[in-house]
Order: C-alpha cells, then sequence, then structure tokens
C-alpha cells in the first residue's frame, strides 16, 4: 500500500506565515549551517512538476491550434501559455500590486498630513499623533509585504511559464528528429 504524500510545510502554514515566508525558516535554518541535499528539501507540488506543465502546454497548444484554424487565424503561443497559469494567479499579482501601489501613493500622504498637523497646530492631541504614526507604520508594512509577495508569485508564474516552454520546445524538437531518422 502506498503511503499518501507528505503535506509540504507551504502547505501546512498559516496565512501571516505565508505572508512572512516563515515556513522556510528550518530549511534555512539547516542551510546556513550545512549544504543542503535533496533529502532536505520538500516535495515539488504537482502543479509545478515540469511533466504536468509541459503537458498542459502542450495540450492548451492544440487548443489554440484548434481554436485558430476555426477562426481562420494563426496561432499564437503566447495564448496558450497565458492558458496554463490559472487565472486566479493572474488576479493575485494583480490585486497584490494594487494594495502595494496604493500603500506606497498614501504613505508620502499621510506624512505630509503629519507633518502640516504637527507645523499648524499649537499642541498636537495624543490622539492624532498616534493616528498618523499608526497609519504610517501600516501602510509601510502592507507595502513591504506586497512588495514581497508580488515578487514571489511572478517569479513562481515565471519560472512554471519557462520551465513548460523549454519542456514543450524539446518535446517537439526531440519528437522532430526522431521521425526524421
Amino acid at each position: 500500500m502506498e503511503s499518501t504524500p507528505s503535506r509540504t510545510p507551504r502547505e501546512k502554514a498559516g496565512f501571516l506565515a505565508l505572508l512572512t515566508f516563515s515556513w522556510m525558516h528550518n530549511v534555512l535554518k539547516l542551510g546556513s549551517k550545512q549544504p543542503l541535499e535533496e533529502k532536505h528539501l520538500f516535495p515539488v507540488e504537482i502543479s509545478n512538476q515540469a511533466e504536468r506543465l509541459v503537458a498542459d502546454l502542450e495540450s492548451e497548444w492544440l487548443a489554440e491550434k484548434r481554436t485558430s484554424e476555426q477562426n481562420q487565424t494563426k496561432p499564437r503561443l503566447w495564448r496558450a501559455m497565458m492558458r496554463v497559469i490559472p487565472y486566479r494567479e493572474y488576479v493575485t499579482v494583480v490585486l497584490i500590486r494594487i494594495f502595494y501601489s496604493l500603500a506606497s501613493n498614501s504613505l508620502p500622504l499621510i506624512l505630509w498630513f503629519f507633518l502640516r498637523s504637527i507645523s499648524t497646530a499649537s499642541s498636537t492631541s495624543y490622539s492624532t499623533t498616534l493616528a498618523f504614526v499608526t497609519g504610517i507604520a501600516l501602510t509601510s508594512i502592507v507595502r513591504m509585504f506586497c512588495n514581497s509577495q508580488w515578487i514571489f508569485k511572478a517569479e513562481m508564474m515565471a519560472i512554471r511559464l519557462k520551465v513548460a516552454a523549454i519542456g514543450f520546445v524539446y518535446k517537439k524538437v526531440s519528437n522532430a528528429s526522431f521521425t526524421q531518422m
């Protein structure tokens, strides 16, 4: 009887651990003490396995070819590649980037209001100052987390597309050279 694959620390991690990447702590700690070996690393998630990505791209390419034949247009590989990544991931990256932009643009505005309140008021209340400082801290934290998450998600999508494209081209080239023999 096969054992069920164990869940990776990322799959078990809660929201805060995912946000701060603390689910990687044990591996990073071990890696700082000794060279990491394959047994120390987590198994690759099924959605990130090369065979699956290449198969997904191949099926999307065949669907693109059928659609282009029906519409009497040229098939485009970029359309097939865009469909390999679920739309949910694109939406997530866009939303994270929007939050990052909002935090980045609101921080100078909050600072300006804070400095204006300090310079114009003869005595600034504690609650007003606390609100401004809290706003500055929160926008800085949101900006930091959104930036790290945006970079992580965008790079993961790029790596998945790169693996799928390289594997797809390799498969096509090796099949073409095999049929020529």
